[in-house]
Order: structure tokens, then C-alpha cells, then sequence
């Protein structure tokens, strides 16, 4: 549970301190007054990352060369935990007062769950997002794919460089990345493979409340490996050794393209409806519910691997479009969470009268007396 949240010279806010509860906490204000930066601070704080941008500049206060977040979060154990990032040349990360070099280190820490409309994105928009979301979500239940997914990158970015100047790098030296692309494309593969299954049973849940009528909505795992997770789901040195052998087979074709084809990077996922493609055939409406749904199921993987009393959940301006059945569902589940932080123009009213209000206006935040 986030207690206290410091932010500096982030988006329209120069100072701003806030004391957080358990239970909701609601931010209410008219629209472009600064709740939705407030909740993208909190999700920095978690996550390392805007929900909004991957442009850091743009977090930046107008006329400053810098930009800082503090947060104290207590779980359920009792067990504080103070930490801090800084963003101006360089990225700064402290926790508990103690320097930290490694985001894996520092992520996750405040375990958040946002629910907003950028969300429609990873049912509609491209394979990238869909992948963003995997990640987010397998790094906040496991800190060895975190580990793995930052090494992999590395070895990817390196890998292609070499491809696009074949004649300085001789095939040797690809060949050795792509070993260490092959070790950890295994466990990434394998991961989102397996979380997927499970976000899948999550999700058929979660369509009985969503999608009363009886639709199906369900979800598949694509995998930018191809077929090589067939029969050996869960044999890492199977998956490793195929994988090793594929990059070797595309070797010419990558370098004629300068890209590497084959990988996690390519990985997707498909969302259907009754067994039709949500992105092709889904009304947006039908897209943003089905993006709540699968909220709510990562929300139930989440708490299993956490606690529900640790999880804040985050939700930005997505009841509007919600029918009074599908509003019940949405408001009864994330008060189940310990905390909650919400952000609209006006309290639902069917929140209990244990609520905390903060009323925001022009980048400023007033707690109600």
C-alpha cells in the first residue's frame, strides 16, 4: 500500500506531497487539472515507465531540467519501504536511502494495477503493445524474467547492429549472440506461454461478468518462435537448442534485412470473441470491455503471487462506457483490493462513505477536512 507520494517538477507539478489510505483514495477534479499525472507518478514509481509516453522529456515540469518521485509503501507485513527516482541527465534510484544501479532491483516494489483507456490499445493496437502488457505483467510476478527479458534485449540490439554491417563482423561473432539470445528466449517464451494459459482461465472468468450474454472472450499465446514451443512446452534446453538452430537457418535473410526475424520480439497475443479476432471484427466497445477483463485477470494473478492487501489499483476515467451490470462488476472487484486510487470528475456514488477525497485544480492537490 502506497502511504505517501512526493513528486517534484513532474507534469504540472512542482511540489506535491500526499498521504494515501487503505481502502479508495479519489481524486476529484475537472477534467485537465493533473489527476491522471498523479496516477502516471504512481505507476512510474512502480513500474519505471509512463503509461502515456516512452518520451521521459515529457514528464518533465515546464522550464526544468529534472524531475523526482518518493513513495512509502507498507505491505502487509508491516515492512516500509521508502523509495525514489530521479530523472535529469541520468536516472537515479534509491531504496530505503541506499543507491540501487539495477531497475530489477527496484521495480515492483509498490506492485500497482491500472485500469485506464490507453488500455483499449492492447486489444486494437499493434503486436507491441500486446507484448508491453506480457511483460509488465510477468516482471511484477517474477523478477528472474525481468532479468532475462533485459538480457535478451541486449543481446538483440547488439545482434542487429552486426547485421546491418555483415562485412565488419564476422559470422562467428553473431553466432555468439545468438547462443545467448537462444538462453534466455527459452525462459521468456516459455513464461509467456504459461502465463498466458493462466491469464486465460482468469479471463473466462472474468467474461461470465463482463460479457453476461453468454460471449466467450478468451485469448491465445502466438509465439514469435513459431512452432517451436510444440511438444516441449516446458523443456527450456529443447526450446533453446530449436531456437539456436532457427536464428542460424535465417542468418542470410537477416542480414540481407538487417533485422533479427525470429524471437521473442515477434511474440503476440490473439483476443477473440465467440471465436472471432476482437482487433479485426470487435466494436470498440466490445474492445474496451474485453481490455477491462483482462485488467481483471491479471489482477487475480497478481494477487495470488502478492496478496491482495498489497496491490494498488489504479483507475482513470473507464466506467463511462460501462452499463449499470458491468459497472456493478467492475466496482465490487477492485474494492476488494486493499488500496485503490481513483480518478474522475465526480465520486461514484456507489463508493461506501469510507472514502479519502482529494480535490485537485491547476496542479494542486487538497485533501478534504
Amino acid at each position: 500500500m502506497l502511504q505517501k507520494l512526493l513528486i517534484t517538477h513532474f507534469r504540472n507539478y512542482e511540489h506535491q506531497s500526499l498521504e494515501f489510505g487503505g481502502g479508495v483514495n479519489a481524486l476529484i477534479g475537472a477534467n485537465g487539472q493533473g489527476k491522471t499525472n498523479i496516477l502516471e507518478a504512481i505507476c512510474y514509481l512502480s513500474l519505471l515507465r509512463s503509461f502515456r509516453t516512452s518520451q521521459t522529456s515529457t514528464l518533465l515540469n515546464s522550464g526544468t531540467g529534472n524531475f523526482s518521485l518518493y513513495g512509502e509503501v507498507l505491505d502487509s507485513q508491516g515492512n516500509l519501504t521508502r523509495l525514489g527516482v530521479s530523472h535529469g541527465q541520468d536516472r537515479k534510484l534509491v531504496v530505503n536511502g541506499l543507491p540501487v544501479a539495477k531497475s530489477s532491483e527496484f521495480l515492483s516494489r509498490l506492485v500497482c494495477a491500472p485500469f485506464l483507456p490507453e488500455d483499449l490499445s492492447i486489444i486494437k493496437g499493434p503486436p507491441g503493445g500486446r507484448r508491453r502488457f506480457l511483460d509488465i505483467a510477468l516482471c511484477q510476478l517474477s523478477p528472474v524474467y525481468l532479468r532475462a527479458l533485459q538480457s535478451f534485449n541486449e543481446a538483440l540490439k547488439s545482434r542487429n547492429v552486426m547485421l546491418r554491417t555483415p562485412d565488419r563482423y564476422p559470422r562467428a561473432v553473431v553466432t555468439a549472440y545468438d547462443h545467448v539470445m537462444a538462453e534466455h528466449a527459452a525462459l521468456l517464451e516459455i513464461e509467456r506461454k504459461k502465463a498466458t494459459i493462466r491469464l486465460n482461465e482468469a479471463v473466462q472468468r472474468q467474461s461470465e461478468l463482463f460479457f453476461p450474454d453468454g460471449r466467450n472472450l478468451a485469448l491465445n499465446f502466438v509465439s514469435g518462435i513459431g512452432r517451436l514451443l510444440e511438444n516441449v512446452p516446458e523443456d527450456p534446453e529443447e526450446v533453446r537448442e530449436k531456437y539456436r538452430k532457427a536464428l542460424e537457418e535465417s542468418y542470410e535473410r537477416d542480414c540481407r534485412d538487417g533485422s533479427t526475424h525470429c524471437g521473442p520480439q515477434r511474440s503476440d497475443m490473439a483476443y477473440t470473441l465467440n471465436g472471432k479476432s476482437l482487433n479485426l471484427f470487435g466494436s470498440e466497445g466490445e474492445c474496451r470491455t474485453a481490455a477491462i477483463a483482462l485488467r481483471f485477470a491479471l489482477l487475480e494473478l497478481l494477487r495470488e503471487r502478492r496478496g491482495p492487501e498489497d496491490i494498488t489499483v489504479l483507475v482513470d476515467d473507464v466506467l463511462g462506457e460501462l452499463d449499470a451490470t458491468r459497472r456493478k462488476a467492475f466496482l465490487e472487484q477492485i474494492t476488494a483490493t486493499g488500496q485503490v486510487v481513483f480518478a474522475g470528475t465526480a465520486l461514484p456514488t456507489e463508493f461506501s462513505q469510507d472514502v479519502k477525497i482529494f480535490f485537485v485544480d491547476r496542479g494542486s492537490v487538497q485533501a478534504r477536512k
